[in-house]
């Protein structure tokens, strides 16, 4: 068994739902999820923003949940006493290698090397940890139809030459761990990476995604280029209409969102054009040199 103790928002389980499937698929065994740290709300909403398990909402695939007792196969019991946090001391020595925790944001092949029998935490977003699956696309696959109120723009983008421009903010501002350790794209990087399309492209018709799209229509201003603002009405539950209408698209600029980067990652095609931030994290000292694949554009 393979499990995988899942966090963070629909981006981040993607990428880490895909990395731990290739993993199960390679070994031949069971892929269960541990959802305890996403059910966990204790920590303030202004400081950690609290999120659900939704890939199955989303994507056309059977999520197969861990017992208390698989989960505490690795992790030990929650022991409230002196002798109950020994017994655990004890336990950990004897299966320690058995959790395996990501140490940077780097790629590690090694953890691609992995045999059955291990708890997997961490992030693990580059392309390399899945390189192999072929049938990626095919398991994140939509459950649901574009939404009736959408359709007529799904069309849209799908005969011009569309190119998806996603706007992060939310919690990047709102959050001072997020702000301080993510943060938000300055303007200057749109407007670069307009002008690259621009030069590369024939004709094309520029898109706004965003969590936050009345900011975008105050404040981004990009010099000599109409902006069409896809609102939050097309958004729906848990913004999977908005990953599939960005999908659609035939070019990609993408903001340092795990949410636009599956986006553009499910919807290139042959000829697309993907422009994502060579500094994906403000704090430095985190790597991102792995995350966006080599052919994509950095900016």
């Amino acid at each position: 068994m393979i499990l995988l103790r899942m966090i963070g928002g629909l981006g981040n389980q993607m990428f880490q739902y895909a990395f731990a499937y290739g993993l199960a698929q390679k070994n031949k065994t069971l892929l269960k999820i541990d959802r305890s740290l996403l059910d966990d709300k204790t920590k303030p909403h202004e400081i950690v923003t609290h999120r659900d398990l939704v890939l199955q909402d989303v994507f056309q695939l059977t999520i197969d949940i861990a017992s208390k007792k698989e989960i505490e196969y690795f992790n030990g019991k929650l022991y409230q006493s002196f002798v109950g946090k020994i017994i655990n001391k004890i336990f950990w020595q004897f299966k320690k290698h058995r959790l395996i925790i990501e140490q940077d944001r780097g790629f590690n092949n090694n953890l691609t090397k992995l045999n059955d029998n291990v708890c997997l935490v961490g992030a693990f977003q580059s392309e390399k940890y899945f390189a192999n699956i072929n049938d990626l696309k095919n398991i994140f696959k939509f459950k649901y139809p574009i939404l009736e109120q959408s359709i007529t723009l799904a069309n849209e983008v799908e005969l011009v030459n569309s190119v998806a421009i996603h706007v992060r903010r939310g919690d990047y501002v709102t959050s001072p761990v997020y702000n301080k350790m993510i943060g938000v794209l300055p303007i200057s990087y749109y407007i670069e990476s307009v002008n690259i399309m621009k030069e590369k492209l024939d004709n094309p018709v520029f898109y706004v995604f965003s969590d936050d799209i009345d900011w975008c229509k105050s404040e981004l201003r990009i010099p000599n280029t109409f902006l069409n603002y896809v609102g939050d009405e097309h958004a729906g539950i848990h913004a999977r209409n908005y990953m599939q209408l960005l999908s659609r698209c035939k070019h990609f600029i993408i903001s340092n969102s795990t949410f636009a980067w599956w986006a553009a990652w499910l919807g290139e095609k042959k000829g697309s054009i993907i422009i994502g931030p060579n500094n994906w994290f403000k704090d430095k000292e985190i790597t991102s040199k792995d995350i966006l694949p080599e052919r994509w554009v950095k900016v």
